[in-house]
């Protein structure tokens, strides 16, 4: 097992402000309305088609997080996933649409959660009047990529991008196609029409609304709180606002300032998300500690073996999401 200096921890903690966007990912770069959107890869290399993007951890985790941002009124076009896409809003109002042509929508405020399933196109707008901020959750540690809806690579092309198979996206106005280029064929029209489509009502039940949430009793995790904290099972097998089966559990805690939870280790990687407030989180391994303070939009990794220590600190309520891979991950040890 390795050993876990201060400096290698900081390493783990991404802060916000620290996050570097790419806004070349993707194949529909320079289409107008989709043209200013930002791809985040925060942890593993997510599904992004440029070679420009920085992946800030590219280490195994079981998933991948990322995030995307966007100002008003921008699109993320129509496109499908192999794995399971979770969405956590940060900030900003999102229309989900879904279906071939976007023909069904959902409207998503901060604090909603929604896990998209495979084989399903879907793209998303920020339809607030501010720069809007989601996180993205995809399973496994090699996503297989994104498919795009056959219009998407139509109107690409329209204004100079296409998608090679060795290079990602080129763009053919900074440069002509290599002699060795070799594109990506879009999917056909027929083959889009097979992909799965969902009423409203269906693709609500995969949504867990931020003012709809119900706290669990007898959770494992639960045996050593402190202050005013409630745990939330957004995505898990049991007592979950989302049935699991995305290969990743998805965990909320709420609290005010003063609650928490005791030292705990997990032999599984566990990813920290804060959404709101503030979070102290004291680490120890091997006897070397240290502590760090997230802030909202802050990612810490938290690898296997190392205690945590959990506390709401400052003076707002806070959120705290715990990714942690596999459907039934192995309950805390708990550290006297």
């Amino acid at each position: 097992m390795a050993d876990y200096t201060p400096e290698t921890m900081r390493q783990r903690w991404i802060q916000r402000q620290e996050m570097i966007p790419c806004k070349s990912a993707f194949i529909d770069t320079h289409t107008p309305g989709s043209h200013l959107k930002e791809n985040f890869s925060i942890i593993g290399p997510g599904v992004t088609e440029s070679a420009e993007q920085v992946v800030h951890l590219r280490e195994h985790h079981g998933f991948n997080i990322g995030a995307a941002g966007q100002p008003p009124r921008i699109k993320n076009s129509l496109h499908s996933h192999f794995t399971a896409e979770v969405f956590m809003i940060h900030s900003g109002t999102w229309d989900l649409y879904w279906g071939l042509h976007g023909e069904h929508h959902a409207t998503l405020e901060p604090g909603d959660v929604i896990s998209i399933p495979v084989h399903c196109f879907r793209g998303f707008e920020n339809i607030g009047d501010e720069y809007g901020f989601l996180f993205a959750v995809l399973g496994g540690d090699d996503t297989g990529g994104v498919e795009w809806a056959p219009q998407v690579f139509e109107a690409a092309e329209d204004h100079g991008l296409v998608l090679l198979e060795e290079r990602g996206v080129w763009d053919t106005r900074k440069a002509p196609l290599p002699e060795d280029a070799v594109r990506v064929t879009p999917m056909s029209w027929e083959q889009a029409r097979s992909y799965d489509n969902y009423t409203v009502e269906e693709m609500e039940a995969r949504i867990c609304r931020s003012k709809r949430l119900f706290p669990v009793q007898g959770d494992p995790l639960q045996e050593h709180e402190f202050g005013p904290i409630q745990l939330h099972r957004l995505i898990a097998p049991q007592q979950a606002a989302i049935p699991g089966g995305e290969g990743f559990t998805l965990l909320l805690s709420l609290a005010s300032p003063g609650g928490g939870r005791g030292a705990y280790q997990r032999p599984e990687k566990e990813v920290l998300i804060c959404n709101r407030g503030r979070w102290d989180v004291a680490w120890e391994h091997r006897g070397l500690r240290g502590a760090f303070e997230l802030g909202p939009g802050d990612v810490f990794s938290v690898p296997p073996g190392c205690s945590r220590r959990l506390e709401c600190v400052g003076s707002e309520a806070g959120q705290l999401y715990s990714v942690i891979a596999g459907d039934a991950p192995t309950p805390p040890i708990w550290i006297d």
